[in-house]
């Protein structure tokens, strides 16, 4: 990318927002071409108690990771997830797993399998997928689905530290039911929960015949996560809302467009009890509009919510993030000055941001440049400054493409901006671990890589990208 002449076209600049890889909140334009989540492990559901007839069995996910390291057959990640497999075995639970890609893309059904599960396990060992790892977290204990678990491959005392600080004082501060597990290998590959300072102190100075001596000290991981899924009470929904939560996701198979709005419609109709109303059915719902792109029956069911007395969902930072995300892109008379005020209260009062609402205050105020006819400068100096706090928070081909087209539009160049050049090669790096052109089949990665390759004035790489664009179904 470091080649690359003047100034993109405002055009391009369109073009970059449309091909996002926005997570949460951007559907249509950043939604996935996933079936749905990977690796499913079935087990035989148990008896309930009092001998009332068979129980459904726990709903398990774990966020697996896509990196080279981590997912390696023989890596410290695999090695803990084939102990929560047999653990999970042992105690007939379901186990889904789902690439941290597809979660942290947005997928709905990726979105939909880890905050309707009862307990989510996530691997915290790569400290890079730290803030989107917790945002979804958030998002969970928001559903009131409080059992998470957050492993690590204890290699620096320092960071276990943090980790279990913050644990610590989401557990005080909120319902949230964290559980920290700081995990080690030994030279012949057992692996033991160490969670006191004296074994980590044991585990440090292990020697190819510890295993032994390390044994009395710290519980094997199998039998730690035995005994988290043996204490942990199965979430279940009422009956009620486990139906409508059914029927949405049914709807969403089966219809598209105007069916499927019709459809939702039926559905709210059924909602005459506020309890119904939980944050899990409300996502589900604006899930739905925002892969039609119905944002005005998103925005109307948001505001729906805000005049309902003892109801405060629409207080929610997530519900809130939708909520701005759609009157942004319905574009009315006053939506996006609505759509950033609401994007401002929000990371004023939230303690952990995710980059995706950085990044979405970044999109508001490149729309309103580019309503402009592209003369705001203003807009567009802000539009550069949040989606660089996004970038600077978790690369991602999102963020960089729209900070490097914003900032060529300011009037910078790969020549002579040093901060365009680092950009440039991280986001060379990013769209590298997508694989070659001939093998992508994923609409929004051959769109990103599109705008990489005009950026990088590398034409003859663009048409080909172009030609492919054309061939594949866009969401």
């Amino acid at each position: 990318m470091e080649d690359s002449g003047g100034p993109a076209p405002a055009k391009v600049l369109e073009e970059a927002g449309d091909s996002t890889q926005g997570r949460l909140p951007l559907g249509p334009e950043g939604t996935a071409g996933v079936a749905g989540p990977e690796g499913t492990v079935d087990a035989a559901g148990c008896e309930a108690e009092g001998g009332r007839g068979p129980r459904r069995p726990l709903r398990a996910v774990y966020v697996r990771s896509e990196s080279s390291q981590g997912a390696a057959a023989d890596g410290p990640e695999a090695g803990a997830l084939k102990c929560l497999l047999r653990a999970c075995e042992a105690e007939g639970a379901h186990l889904t797993l789902v690439p941290f890609g597809e979660l942290d893309f947005g997928e709905t059904a990726v979105l939909d399998a880890f905050y309707d599960a009862d307990i989510a396990i996530v691997d915290m060992s790569d400290i890079s997928r730290q803030p989107s790892l917790f945002y979804h977290l958030g998002v969970r204990e928001s559903f009131d689905m409080a059992n998470n678990v957050i492993l690590y491959y204890d290699i620096d005392a320092d960071t276990a530290l943090s980790l279990k600080d913050m644990v610590t004082q989401k557990n005080i501060a909120s319902s949230g039911n964290y559980y920290f597990i700081p995990y080690t290998v030994t030279p012949c590959a057992d692996y033991f929960c160490c969670e006191s300072d004296a074994q980590r102190r044991a585990s440090e100075y292990m020697q190819p015949n510890w295993d032994t001596i390390l044994s009395p000290l710290c519980m094997p991981l199998v039998d730690k996560f035995t005994s988290l899924l043996k204490d942990i009470r199965v979430t279940s929904c009422a009956y009620y809302k486990e139906t409508l939560l059914n029927d949405i996701r049914k709807a969403r198979e089966k219809y598209q467009g105007d069916e499927l709005a019709k459809e939702l419609t039926r559905i709210k109709f059924r909602m005459d009890n506020i309890e119904v109303l939980t944050s899990d059915i409300v996502i589900n719902l604006l899930l739905s509009y925002r892969d039609i792109q119905d944002y005005d029956a998103m925005v109307k069911l948001v505001e729906t919510l805000k005049m309902l007395p003892t109801c405060d969902l629409a207080d929610q930072h997530n519900i809130k993030f939708h909520y701005a995300f759609a009157l942004n892109r319905r574009n009315s008379t006053g939506d996006r000055e609505k759509a950033l005020q609401v994007m401002l209260q929000v990371l004023q009062s939230c303690d952990h941001p995710a980059p995706d609402m950085f990044c979405l205050c970044g999109r508001i105020y490149k729309d309103i440049f580019l309503d402009s006819g592209c003369e705001e400068d203003a807009s567009r100096d802000s539009a550069i400054e949040w989606y660089r706090k996004g970038f600077e928070l978790q690369s991602s081909l999102y963020s960089g493409i729209n900070l490097a087209v914003l900032l060529i539009v300011a009037g910078q160049q790969f020549e002579t901006s040093m901060e365009l050049r680092k950009i440039g090669v991280r986001l060379n790096s990013l769209l590298g671990r997508k694989g070659s052109l001939e093998k992508m089949n994923n609409y929004w990665d051959v769109g990103q890589f599109f705008t990489v390759t005009m950026l990088a004035s590398d034409i003859g790489k663009a048409v080909q990208a172009a030609e492919r664009l054309f061939k594949l179904k866009p969401p």
